[in-house]
C-alpha cells in the first residue's frame, strides 16, 4: 500500500484528528521557513545579528527601521494565501473529523483558509502593541507607516510575539496539549517536532521533507503543498 493510500485510511478511520503544523506548511504561500528567514538575513549585509535577535524586543526598539525592514522580507506577509494543506485541514474539519489544529505558525493562514478551532501558540502577526502603553493594534497599521507609532502615545509599535520576546501564550499551549491528548490520530505537518515528543498511545502520521522514520510512524517525505493537492483530490473522489 503507498503512502498516501495508507494515510487515507487512517484518516478514514478516525474520528478526532488533531493537526499540529509548524513553517512548512506556508512555505508554498509565500512564508519563509527557519532556513529560508536564515537565508535572507545572510544576504542582508546591513544586519549582524542571528534570527533571535531580529525578534527580540529589545532590538525591536533600539532599531526599529533595520527591524521592520528585515521583518516585512521575512514574517510579514499579510497577502499570504492559504495553500493546498490549509485548505483540506478545513475540509476535514467541515466533515466533522478535525478537532482543530495547534499550531506554531504566526501567519493566520489556517483562520485565513477556515478553520475554526485553532491554538497559536504564539499568537499570529494581526496583533501588534506599543511598547509604551500597551495599546492594541491590527495588522493595517503596519501596511500604511514604515515604522508605526501609537495614535495615543506616539510609542513604538511592535508585533506581540516580539514583544513578548518569543514566550508563547500559556493558555493557548494548554488548551492545544488539551487537544492533542484528545486525539485519535495526530497529523504533524511541516515541523521539525519529532513524534516521538508527542503522547505514545496516538497514531502518528508525520509528513515533511526532512523528517525522519520513526518506529510505528507513518512519515511521508515529500513537498507538503503537493502532497495535499494528491491527497485532496484522491479523498474527495472517494468521500
Amino acid at each position: 500500500m503507498c503512502k498516501i493510500s495508507k494515510m487515507l485510511e487512517l484518516i478514514a478511520e478516525s474520528h478526532r484528528i488533531v493537526a499540529f503544523t509548524g513553517a512548512g506548511v506556508s512555505t508554498d504561500s509565500g512564508i519563509p521557513d527557519v532556513d529560508g528567514i536564515l537565508s535572507i538575513l545572510n544576504r542582508d549585509s546591513d544586519y549582524h545579528g542571528n534570527a533571535y535577535n531580529l525578534v527580540s524586543q529589545r532590538f525591536a526598539r533600539s532599531e526599529p527601521a533595520t527591524f521592520y525592514r528585515i521583518y516585512r522580507k521575512t514574517f510579514f506577509h499579510p497577502d499570504a494565501r492559504p495553500n493546498s494543506c490549509h485548505h483540506f485541514l478545513v475540509d476535514l474539519e467541515k466533515a466533522g473529523k478535525l478537532a482543530g489544529v495547534v499550531t506554531m505558525n504566526i501567519d493566520y493562514l489556517h483562520q485565513k483558509a477556515g478553520s475554526r478551532q485553532v491554538c497559536e501558540y504564539w499568537g499570529d502577526m494581526r496583533k501588534n502593541r506599543c511598547v509604551n502603553c500597551n495599546r492594541l493594534y491590527d495588522w493595517s497599521l503596519l501596511e500604511n507607516q514604515n515604522i508605526p507609532k501609537c495614535r495615543i502615545c506616539g510609542g513604538l509599535i511592535i508585533p506581540d510575539f516580539v514583544y513578548r520576546d518569543l514566550r508563547t501564550y500559556p493558555n493557548e499551549v494548554a488548551n492545544g496539549e488539551k487537544m492533542i491528548e484528545s486525539a485519535d490520530l495526530l497529523l504533524i505537518l511541516g515541523t521539525r517536532r519529532q513524534a516521538s515528543s508527542f503522547p505514545s498511545a496516538i497514531k502518528k502520521i508525520v509528513v515533511s521533507e526532512s523528517a525522519s522514520p520513526e518506529d510505528g510512524v507513518l512519515t511521508i517525505n515529500q513537498n507538503i503543498n503537493d502532497l495535499f493537492i494528491d491527497l485532496s483530490e484522491k479523498y474527495h473522489a472517494l468521500y
